[in-house]
Formats: C-alpha cells, sequence, structure tokens
C-alpha cells in the first residue's frame, strides 16, 4: 500500500497562500521544463519566513532547481515527467479543484515518501499555473509575474522593483563530476575550440509554435560553416548535428542537470519557445535567438542583452503585439524584436540573427 499523508492544501488563489507565515510548504509543480525555469523568477520574492520543497514525478525537471537557495527540490525516483510510481496514482492522488484549504490524504510513494516526510510539510500547495497569452498589464505581464501576484503579498511585492528584470533563483552550474563527463562526451564530437550551437525546433504542448517541417533548420546549420550543432529534439539535420539524447542520454543523470552543464559550452541558441530557450534566456550569456511562430516573447521570459526574437507575421495578424503585455511595458523590461512579412521564418533571418549577435 502507498504510505499517506494528511495535509491542508491550497490553490493560488484567495490569498491563502500569500498569507503564510513561518510555515513549512510543500509545492507541487507538475509543471513543464519551462515552467519549472519560470518558477525560479518566483522562488526570490515568496515570504522569507517560510520554508519551501518542490517536488513532481519527473526528475528530469525537479533537478534544475538542484543549488538554489530558495526551496528544496524533493525527488521522487521517477525519471520521466508525466509518470506515475508503479504502486501510485498520480498527483498523489489529489484533485487540484479540492484543494481548497481543508486536509487532504496524499499518496506518495518511496522515495518520494521519505524526502517528504523529512521535510515535513504543514502545508502543499499545487497551482494549475494559468496562461495569461499577454492579457495581463505590466508588472504582472509574463506568466510568471502573474502568478506572483497571487503568490506574494502586496506589502512584500511594494519591496521589489517590478520595473527591473527579476533575478532568478536557479543555479546554473552545474555539478563538477557532471561537468566533467557532459565535457568529456561532447568532445567527441565537437572538440575544444570549435563553435557550438544549439536547434531547438520542436515543443511538446503546440505544433503550431514549432519552426517549419525542419528543412530550414537543417539549411541554417549548413550555412555556419565549421560549426557543430547539437538538436534538441534529437533530428537528422545535417552532418554537422548530433541529437542531445543521443549524445548524452546514457549518462543516467536528470535531463536538467546534463542540459546545465552542456549550457556552460554552448556558443548560440536557436530555438522556439520550449524549456531550452526558457532556460537560456533565464542563464543569460549565450547569443540566443527566439523563434516566434505563434506567440509573443512578451508572455514570458525576462528581457535578456544576449537575446534577439525573431517573431513571424502571424504573431501580429492576430494581434498579439498589441495586448497589454507589450503596450504596458516600460522599456526597461523590452525584448530586442525582429518582425517578419512572412508567417514562416527562413533560414537566412535565422542567419542574419546569428551573425549579428556572434
Amino acid at each position: 500500500m502507498t504510505p499517506a499523508l494528511r495535509l491542508v492544501a491550497i490553490r493560488e488563489d484567495r490569498g491563502r497562500f500569500a498569507a503564510l507565515r513561518d510555515t513549512r510548504i510543500l509545492i507541487y509543480w507538475p509543471h513543464g521544463l519551462g515552467d519549472w525555469v519560470h518558477f525560479g523568477a518566483i522562488a526570490p520574492l515568496l515570504e522569507p519566513s517560510n520554508a519551501y520543497a518542490i517536488t513532481r514525478y519527473g526528475d528530469d525537471y525537479v533537478s534544475i532547481m538542484e543549488g538554489n537557495a530558495y526551496v528544496e527540490p524533493l525527488f521522487s525516483g521517477v525519471r520521466s515527467p508525466g509518470a506515475a510510481p508503479l504502486d501510485g496514482p498520480r498527483d498523489f492522488g489529489l484533485d487540484l479543484r479540492r484543494c481548497n484549504g481543508r486536509p487532504r490524504t496524499l499518496a506518495l510513494a518511496p522515495p518520494l515518501e521519505a524526502a517528504v516526510t523529512s521535510f515535513d510539510p504543514q502545508r502543499l500547495l499545487w497551482t494549475d499555473y494559468p496562461e495569461t497569452e499577454g492579457r495581463t498589464a505590466f508588472p504582472f505581464h509574463t506568466k510568471a509575474r502573474n502568478l506572483v501576484r497571487l503568490l506574494v503579498s502586496p506589502d512584500r511585492l511594494a519591496a521589489f522593483d517590478l520595473a527591473a528584470p527579476l533575478r532568478n533563483a536557479i543555479a546554473f552550474d552545474a555539478p563538477a563530476a557532471t561537468q566533467r563527463r557532459v565535457d568529456e562526451r561532447l568532445a567527441q564530437f565537437a572538440p575544444p575550440g570549435t563553435r557550438l550551437g544549439v536547434i531547438s525546433r520542436r515543443g511538446v504542448t503546440a505544433a503550431r509554435k514549432n519552426w517549419g517541417d525542419g528543412s530550414e533548420a537543417r539549411a541554417f546549420a549548413g550555412a555556419l560553416r565549421g560549426w557543430r550543432f547539437i538538436s534538441m529534439d534529437d533530428e537528422a539535420l545535417g552532418e554537422s548535428v548530433a541529437g542531445f539524447r543521443r549524445l548524452f542520454g546514457d549518462l543516467g543523470e536528470p535531463f536538467a542537470r546534463l542540459y546545465k552543464a552542456f549550457a556552460n559550452r554552448v556558443d548560440l541558441f536557436a530555438g522556439i519557445p520550449a524549456g531550452p530557450l526558457h532556460f537560456v534566456m533565464a542563464r543569460g550569456g549565450i547569443p540566443t535567438i527566439g523563434l516566434w511562430l505563434a506567440h509573443h516573447p512578451d508572455w514570458y521570459d525576462e528581457p535578456n542583452a544576449c537575446a534577439m526574437h525573431i517573431v513571424g507575421r502571424y504573431v501580429r495578424d492576430r494581434g498579439f503585439d498589441r495586448r497589454p503585455a507589450t503596450t504596458t511595458k516600460p522599456p526597461s523590461l523590452q525584448h530586442r524584436l525582429a518582425y517578419l512579412d512572412t508567417r514562416e521564418i527562413g533560414a537566412e533571418a535565422v542567419l542574419d540573427a546569428a551573425r549579428r549577435l556572434t
């Protein structure tokens, strides 16, 4: 039988979470990698008298919070996101709609049960992390900032300069042993001194945001002579391209930990709005090209001086650039944008951005 824990469970609404003080809080975060990255911008704003732990079934994502100073990551022993333990239900057996400030029973499978018991939480927070799609105005114009409005008291928020980019809590350096293993594997494909780029063409939430059928990505990689590229989608995009999972997957470590080490060696990133892009945007220091075919960058990321975003015509045809998230932002939070007159993003536009950034 799966061990059970009785715990008061709450959502982000009605101010219950923002009112907590001197409380041990377990945050259940069954969201994608990009949402884990964005939680890194939320964490420093949370009430400091509380203690926080965060988890989900899917240690590939939980590992992104290793080494940060604000929340303790609790590992489930289940590597793949979205998977449930063999002897327990999904979502700890909870129903989000019933996380209403009353005690609920959590079904926790080992080893997560031992980690949660050791943390000894007094409350559980589970938010569905609603999409705003640009409909909220500054300073709550991104998905993460909108959630901050619900999780942090107004008095505490008043102490922060929300016209400045939010600081991210993620510790972007990988453990030394992981860095060494990634470097050794990477050297087999891109010897030291080789310029290394990343192509992230596809996401998991919506096919409409993907970068074409791969032909433009292939042309882009082939045009940068002497470069080597890693495909985050493990696609065959030419002789100069290798797949991330094929290169590092057998190292036996969680994805986010490996990706931290890998990002330390990257010279250029080009990708759609998905976890890998959101990570390099939060990290900084990497010339980054965002490829936006169905969404607008003002809805998600804090600005990054090393980034340029190419936006397809569909985004303006739908008026996404005229929503409050864009029209109310101060100059201090503006992204560098290049709007196209075409719906598709061709290789030449990405090459031009790469030359300007590198």
